[in-house]
């Protein structure tokens, strides 16, 4: 059976419309596959991202607890941190500036940002040994650190009377020592230094 051209070329041609349409899907397929590919790739960066601020976080809050866990003076939050390193500074070399950096206009005690740093715990509680070595009635007396002005005391005023009998001799009635209650008035002390 001889070959005919005209059914070599008809084959050939099937053929070639066969490849076509093959290759057309298959580009289909691989252009499908890499906008695929190029949406995993934003959404694997998208998620490096969130892990890094997420470990970010998570060493912050490790520092913050490790702060927490130190014996006293060491749970400070950073802004007491930076006043209290300002406040060093301006002590040892007279530098103003972190101060001034920090500075409220509006001081008050009762709230730590609004003044509460301005003197750090452990140079209040050195000011205050060194003011018992050197104040002789701070050396007698009682100091007693209060939060508010609702500090009370109950002191004995005596009162209790005795004297000498022999052992079988009559004994008058005693009286009894009198207690008072005792409501110290608060007030501020402060300093007005001069240059």
């Amino acid at each position: 059976m001889a070959v005919d051209i005209k059914d070599v070329e008809q084959v050939a041609q099937e053929l070639q419309q066969k490849f076509d349409d093959f290759k057309a899907k298959n580009d289909k397929r691989v252009d499908a596959i890499e906008q695929e590919k190029g949406k995993l790739a934003g959404q694997v960066e998208t998620l490096n991202g969130k892990l890094s601020e997420l470990e970010n976080l998570k060493s912050d809050l490790e520092k913050e607890l490790l702060e927490l866990k130190r014996p006293a003076g060491g749970a400070q939050n950073k802004l007491a941190t930076e006043h209290k390193e300002a406040f060093v500074g301006f002590l040892r070399k007279g530098r103003e500036d972190g101060l001034r950096d920090l500075e409220r206009k509006a001081l008050q005690v009762g709230t730590d940002e609004d003044g509460g740093y301005a003197v750090p715990e452990e140079l209040d509680r050195n000011i205050l040994n060194l003011l018992k070595d050197e104040v002789v009635m701070r050396q007698e007396a009682t100091v007693i650190t209060v939060g508010g002005s609702d500090y009370k005391k109950l002191v004995n005023l005596g009162g209790t009377a005795s004297g000498w009998v022999g052992e079988t001799d009559t004994r008058s009635q005693t009286a009894t020592s009198r207690l008072e209650l005792i409501e110290p008035l608060m007030g501020e002390i402060y300093g007005n230094p001069q240059a």
